[in-house]
């Protein structure tokens, strides 16, 4: 289920980054307010004035939504107030080009939610103008959401290097939209007109190879957007990013430089995949029995590399998990893989090989509840059991948000006997993101006039931002934007409209449809923190009550005194009738459904002090 919830804002005074709109948390805090808490509903108020306007034009009127003469505006829909979800649009009069379209994983507090979508309401208004989505890279925090949207934007084309689009059209054929879809697979020396505007791409360093910058220039001005990057001279892949070409494009002149901020907190240099290659070797050539390596499935750089190990040691390689196994296939078929074709075997066939001879890539690194790390790690894989002698290398680093899950899955491998490597004790993980001397590179080779920290908190971006006046960006140029805010560019001036194209939550929940509103959220929330009350009981149509309520509790701890509650509940539900019945000579069922949750919800606050979800059903016979 596709659900839309509006998002509530509160007006902030401008700080010295001219930062427009609430960070992460106040925005999602209020929004939970008034969706999980029937909170405030403040109308959104007016931005405090920025210290730089663009010179506007008059609007010319169309049928449709106005055009903006002469002006490259840029909006973010996603991946300025998290890590995840994120989008980018420019639009240049009748031409709009979108960077990325992925998706976030959900908060804690959205119960039940299985992603959260960029909102693409203004795309939508639009969508006869969408030139194209380039894809800057195939993690699905950028191209996860493609398959939710794509049907409400009339297909337009992707672009995209030849991995991205191989793993971008696996997602696509999952959610069999793939007939329907048109892709172009980039040339980073060629230039695409799209529109008035001409897009390149630039290769960039990250964790997944065939990662890509963009370069979008228009009559309006010249801007570049990153993508995930870091940079690396000694990659896994052994292709190292283009400096030369992000040189020259700086040369030729760029406005606006949107860059990664994930990396922005940590100083010094993104460690090498040359290092992680090293400590892996050492550790698969020291294992006496057998290793276990859990990596994202992306990571296709670092699977080559082990899977070269694996053949310097004499060691068949296994793969569990299913979205390894189909990245594997699409980076195979691509040529990003190569190897003998006796060193892969089934994973069914592991039990034939002596433990000395066994190395299993898998997924799971993450903690995932179902992942194959994690049926390892409670013994429910069906064919590798974790026992004495065995090594587990935990090859990634633990998400924001996943470190509880790690924790657990760390200890419950070592419980079974694994010998545990994770990256607190060696280096066993590089970050695909750039760190504060790499993300001044970037800005001194593109030599920007201004600079929009993306991708990340607001913390992680205004760390980012701090960097500016280092390589000569002063504090002014840099902008802290949020999620559907407007920057424009015209004549190379930057600077902000007063508009923010208010963007909400979106939310895949199952495979539903409809909205997943504020009562929604509000049961799911009660049942996990409070638990259910269900009440049924049977009435004739004159109001008789036939036999006794059957009343079941779920996630409501009454203790001891069972039989008495339930009881006592059985009391309350029966008063309730007989006290309906005088105040109503003709109650319907619905009058009966809510006295009964209204007293018997009064009756547990004051036994438990707790609020159950109370579900009471009437049925008449």
């Amino acid at each position: 289920m596709l659900a839309r919830i509006p998002l509530q804002k509160n007006s902030r005074e401008e700080d010295s980054f001219n930062c427009m709109g609430m960070n992460k948390l106040d925005k999602l805090s209020e929004w939970l307010k008034d969706a999980v808490q029937g909170g405030s509903k403040a109308p959104l108020v007016s931005q405090s004035e920025q210290k730089q306007q663009v010179q506007q034009a008059p609007l010319k009127k169309t049928r449709g939504p106005v055009i903006h003469p002469k002006i490259l505006r840029a909006i973010p829909i996603g991946g300025l107030e998290e890590v995840g979800k994120n989008a980018m649009i420019f639009e240049y009069e009748h031409d709009i080009v979108v960077v990325d379209m992925g998706f976030q994983f959900p908060e804690d507090e959205l119960f039940g939610v299985d992603y959260i979508i960029p909102d693409i309401q203004y795309l939508v208004q639009r969508k006869e103008r969408i030139r194209g989505i380039l894809i800057t890279h195939g993690h699905l925090d950028h191209i996860g959401a493609l398959a939710y949207v794509l049907p409400d934007l009339g297909f337009p084309t992707i672009y995209g290097s030849a991995l991205t689009l191989g793993l971008v059209q696996r997602q696509l054929e999952e959610h069999k939209l793939l007939k329907h879809c048109r892709f172009k697979v980039i040339d980073n020396k060629q230039t695409y007109q799209l529109g008035q505007m001409r897009v390149e791409f630039f290769r960039v360093n990250h964790s997944i190879p065939d990662a890509m910058g963009v370069y979008l220039r228009s009559p309006a001005g010249n801007i570049v957007h990153t993508g995930d990057f870091k940079f690396d001279f000694t990659p896994a892949d052994g292709v190292e990013a283009d400096i030369k070409r992000m040189e020259e494009i700086g040369k030729r002149g760029v406005d606006v430089l949107f860059s990664d901020s994930t990396g922005a907190l940590k100083p010094g240099h993104t460690l090498s995949e040359r290092i992680v290659a090293e400590t892996l070797e050492e550790t698969i050539a020291g294992a006496k029995g057998r290793i276990v390596i859990a990596t994202f499935s992306s990571l296709i750089g670092r699977i080559q590399q082990v899977l070269q190990f694996a053949q310097k040691h004499s060691r068949k390689v296994f793969l569990s998990g299913g979205s390894l196994e189909a990245n594997f296939e699409i980076a195979k078929k691509l040529g990003f893989l190569k190897f003998d074709k006796d060193l892969v075997r089934s994973v069914r066939e592991v039990t034939r090989y002596p433990d000395r001879e066994v190395l299993v890539i898998s997924t799971g690194g993450q903690g995932e509840p179902m992942a194959a790390l994690s049926r390892m790690a409670t013994n429910a894989h069906v064919q590798i059991k974790i026992h004495d002698g065995d090594t587990v290398v935990m090859s990634s680093s633990p998400i924001p948000g996943n470190e509880k899950q790690v924790r657990f899955l760390v200890n419950c491998l070592a419980q079974l006997g694994a010998n545990v490597v994770h990256s607190q004790i060696a280096d066993v993980h590089a970050s695909g993101h750039a760190q504060q001397e790499d993300l001044k590179f970037m800005m001194s080779l593109v030599r920007p006039k201004h600079l929009v920290p993306v991708h990340g908190d607001f913390y992680m971006r205004r760390a980012h931002g701090n960097l500016g006046p280092a390589v000569g960006i002063p504090l002014g140029n840099v902008h802290m934007l949020d999620n559907g805010n407007v920057i424009e560019v015209k004549d190379g001036v930057v600077g902000f409209k007063k508009e923010d194209i208010k963007v909400r939550y979106v939310v895949v929940d199952g495979l539903g449809t409809g909205d997943l509103g504020s009562q929604v959220l509000k049961e799911r929330e009660t049942m996990a923190q409070n638990g259910l009350v269900s009440v049924t009981i049977k009435m004739t149509h004159g109001g008789r009550v036939l036999g006794s309520p059957f009343i079941l509790l779920r996630g409501f701890l009454v203790g001891k005194d069972l039989d008495k509650s339930l009881k006592e509940m059985d009391k309350r539900v029966r008063d309730s009738v007989i006290k309906l019945q005088k105040q109503n000579k003709r109650p319907s069922v619905r009058d009966y459904e809510n006295i009964i949750r209204s007293d018997l919800a009064g009756y547990i606050v004051q036994k438990y002090n707790k609020r159950p979800l109370i579900l009471p059903v009437v049925v008449l016979v």
